[in-house]
């Protein structure tokens, strides 16, 4: 788009105006102002693009021009209020809009709200991102959690940033293993729902601070004072896709929110991975779905990064600080097919590693395996489930797992 013919504020406050207009959209008023060659033309009622002006779209450009004066008030309240609170206004025509939501003619909005600054890997078109999406359930399982947090942690540490929803459950552990990374590799980046002066949860405004000191980045499309609400979240939904040149879903049910960020993610071109999970678990249905559907399997760090043309290095686990110390490697998918024959788990590798040692009790839970192997959730999940296929290891109730030799 060009640039800008007023202040960036005064444009921005035109733009949530016009959205006020019932019918009225991101992607309406992206094409009214093609149409219509800017927010000036639409206003006026002259087209200059079009060579027969779409019936619809000229009785739009009419509604917006008469609901505009009253709307402006309020629209011109929201910006001040968002410059208030630090957050930077970026419009379609301002040059730190995100490309790749940009390409997103249906649902790129015209006005984001940013705190903090955007990483330099999500300020490029899509086919050059440098960042992954990792989302799943609110509710989920330790395990999921675990390996959420070990996913983005190995991201982050490779250089990704990582974009999440700032939910409970995976999304928070995405972006808190992110911010476990050492200082200086990747960084994460939280899409809201809501305005930024009613994050959602509440809880986790905490995170959302951490989240900025490391160099990320919280972003919304809403001003500050707009309440979250259901169909906000299919919108968010979509803009984790759009800044993402990779879904990964890590564990979700068949409504999840996660499958429609994931169902964005295909439609927008990008590739989808899902974590495999025990059928029999509810919380597994829709990844399960989506593996069916044509996802590729995510089973490990390194199915990930091939996808950025990455090899697996050290990757540090996280201490009780929080910001690495100590180190594990995970095999990529290569090194992992070199170990085994297709086909069959490497069980002789899996004993070595001390998994019988740990089962010692009887029964234990991933973070006592954790503990004793020495090895990330990550790395042990994908060992558990060969086990289990081949019936030495049975998962119990609470995320347990029982020795059957």
């Amino acid at each position: 788009m060009d640039a800008p013919a007023q202040p960036v504020d005064e444009l921005a406050a035109h733009y949530l105006a016009a959205l006020a207009t019932p019918g009225v959209g991101p992607a309406r008023l992206r094409d009214l102002v093609e149409a219509y060659g800017g927010l000036a033309g639409v206003l006026g009622g002259e087209p200059v693009v079009l060579e027969r002006p779409d019936a619809q779209l000229t009785r739009l450009a009419r509604e917006v021009a008469a609901a505009l004066p009253a709307a402006l008030r309020r629209a011109r309240r929201e910006v001040d209020e968002a410059r208030a609170a630090g957050l930077r206004v970026v419009c379609w025509e301002d040059a730190a809009y995100p490309p790749a939501l940009l390409e997103d003619d249906r649902a790129a909005p015209p006005v984001v709200f940013v705190a903090g600054d955007l990483p330099p890997q999500v300020m490029r078109p899509f086919a050059q991102l440098a960042s992954c999406a990792l989302v799943g359930a609110r509710r989920a399982s330790q395990p999921a959690l675990a390996f959420a947090r070990d996913l983005a942690r190995a991201a982050a540490h490779h250089g990704l940033v990582v974009v999440s929803g700032l939910a409970l459950g995976v999304d928070s552990a995405a972006h808190e293993g992110a911010l476990e990374a050492p200082a200086g590799s990747g960084a994460t980046v939280a899409v809201l729902g809501g305005g930024h002066g009613r994050l959602h949860p509440a809880a986790n405004r905490g995170l959302a601070e951490r989240i900025l000191r490391h160099g990320g980045a919280v972003l919304s499309e809403w001003p500050p004072a707009v309440n979250p609400q259901p169909h906000h979240f299919l919108r968010r939904n979509r803009l984790i896709a759009c800044l993402a040149r990779v879904v990964g879903v890590v564990e979700a049910g068949a409504r999840s929110g996660a499958l429609n960020t994931a169902s964005h993610a295909a439609e927008l071109g990008r590739t989808v991975l899902a974590v495999p999970g025990r059928p029999q678990d509810v919380r597994n249905r829709g990844a399960l779905e989506l593996l069916r559907d044509g996802a590729a399997p995510l089973i490990d760090a390194g199915d990930l990064l091939h996808h950025f043309g990455l090899s697996m290095i050290e990757t540090p686990k996280a201490d009780q600080r929080g910001r690495g110390g100590g180190s594990a490697v995970v095999p990529a998918p290569a090194a992992r097919a070199a170990a085994a024959p297709t086909g069959s788990p490497d069980l002789e590798g899996i004993a070595a590693v001390g998994l019988e040692y740990a089962f010692r009790g009887g029964e234990a839970s991933l973070d006592q395996l954790s503990r004793v192997t020495g090895l990330p959730a990550s790395e042990l999940l994908a060992s558990l489930a060969l086990l289990e296929l081949d019936g030495r290891v049975a998962a119990t109730a609470g995320g347990r797992y029982r020795w059957r030799g």
